[in-house]
């Protein structure tokens, strides 16, 4: 996995990101951590390992993966962060039926915020490549299903406006076609929050096989997603809500694609800015006086 960039450390965050693809020793080291942060913090390395039952060395790759130089480093990152309100433990969608709008307008506030957030702390080196590879794409197409289309549908509308070629299909079946179309210079951008849609799984297994670069955006490490896509973006959404439909999920993937057409707009050169100058000039002709 692409090394996790260092952005105020968040480390619940990133234990949980990584969980899945922990080998199970470390995987039991990283579990008792996340239950027992504030204990670990006055702990030696011995004592942790005795106490949660894993070894030493596997504690210290455990760190590694989180970009920490040994257990010292962690154990000062455990201080830092209690330092700060910790807020990453609070449900991420606990609206009650006696909640009043006001209540539940500032949860629904809040769950953004957070996912807003905890995303940042999974910030790597692989935002830099997918803007470069967007830089140097001569079409883009974005691949989703059901609600995550909608993050796709606001990108198009920002990319077309720079003059970039894109597509967006709703259909199934129109996303293979359109993969099986892609060439090398092209961008393959899938969003989907599990990883696991059969469809965009299956256009993005083609659009590499057709040479395109293929990015991802998508919450889970582990994923048959991930194994098709050159780039993979993540988000931090823990979605607990009641037939699995927050919102917050969609936020943290619209603020991604946001942040990669302001990358495009003020590192692709003069010819975006004029075009998008010009559209805007068009634009104004559908705005009643």
């Amino acid at each position: 996995m692409e090394e996790l960039l260092d952005t105020g450390s968040r480390l619940r965050v990133k234990i949980r990101f990584l969980l899945p693809t922990l080998p199970k020793i470390e995987k039991k080291a990283a579990l008792w951590l996340l239950d027992n942060m504030e204990e670990t913090g006055g702990m030696t390395l011995a004592n942790f390992s005795e106490t949660s039952g894993s070894s030493e060395a596997s504690i210290l790759r455990f760190c590694r993966r989180l970009g920490v130089n040994g257990f010292s480093e962690l154990k000062a990152l455990l201080h830092q962060e209690s330092e700060i309100e910790d807020d990453a433990d609070l449900p991420a969608f606990d609206v009650k039926p006696e909640d009043s709008m006001a209540e539940i307008l500032e949860k629904v506030f809040f769950c953004n915020i957070q996912t807003l957030k905890d995303t940042m702390a999974l910030v790597s080196s692989e935002y830099d490549k997918a803007l470069d590879a967007l830089l140097k794409a001569r079409r883009v197409c974005f691949f989703s299903i059901g609600d995550a289309i909608v993050p796709c549908v606001l990108a198009q509308n920002k990319f077309m406006r720079l003059g970039i070629q894109c597509c967006v299909n709703t259909d199934a079946d129109m996303q293979i076609i359109t993969a099986s179309n892609m060439n090398p210079g092209d961008a393959a951008i899938a969003i989907s929050y599990s990883g696991k849609t059969k469809s965009v799984v299956d256009s993005m297994k083609l659009a590499s096989e057709r040479g395109a670069t293929t990015i991802c955006i998508t919450k889970m490490e582990k994923s048959p997603l991930i194994r098709c896509c050159d780039i993979k973006l993540f988000t931090a959404t823990y979605d607990h809500s009641e037939g699995k439909v927050i919102v917050a999920r969609r936020i943290a993937e619209q603020a991604i694609m946001e942040a990669l057409y302001l990358g495009l707009l003020y590192k692709g050169g003069a010819e975006y800015r004029e075009n998008l100058k010009r559209t805007a000039e068009v634009l104004k002709t559908n705005k009643i006086p």
